[in-house]
């Protein structure tokens, strides 16, 4: 399919003349807010529970620390979640390379007698004035 000319200054203007009618409706809705002295004594109430929830969580967590097997599995988590994030980053550049003329890639894998099915998917992203468009 061919552009036509001028066809994406028009979406462009189309899409920002809608963006400015949203950020209206959203200014007005701003003046709706919902209000009551019942409502502040209850998000006081909530606030008091949430402190003392977040006392109690304190003081179970500290009887954690004295665990070795506790302190283990947290740096075990640390060098494993720094670990797969390594090998992903590693794995995603080696798949870039892979039919990078296709949208979209289906392999199939059996890795440890499971199997596996992975998908790349080459996304185009739309970027206005430095700020990705969804």
């Amino acid at each position: 399919m061919a552009v036509k000319p001028n066809q994406i200054e028009k979406l462009l203007q189309d899409l920002m003349g809608i963006k400015e009618k949203y950020a209206n409706a959203k200014e007005i809705l701003k003046s709706y807010k919902v209000k009551s002295d019942r409502l502040t004594e209850l998000q006081k109430a909530k606030k008091e529970m949430l402190e003392q929830i977040t006392d109690e969580k304190n003081r179970i967590e500290d009887e954690f620390y004295e665990d070795k097997d506790y302190e283990q599995s947290k740096n075990d988590e640390l060098t494993y979640g720094n670990q797969i994030r390594e090998k992903s980053s590693e794995l995603r550049k080696v798949m870039a390379e892979v039919n990078p003329d296709q949208q979209l890639s289906t392999y199939d894998y059996n890795i440890k007698g499971e199997k596996l099915k992975m998908q790349v998917e080459r996304i185009v992203k739309v970027y206005i004035n430095g700020k990705e468009e969804k």
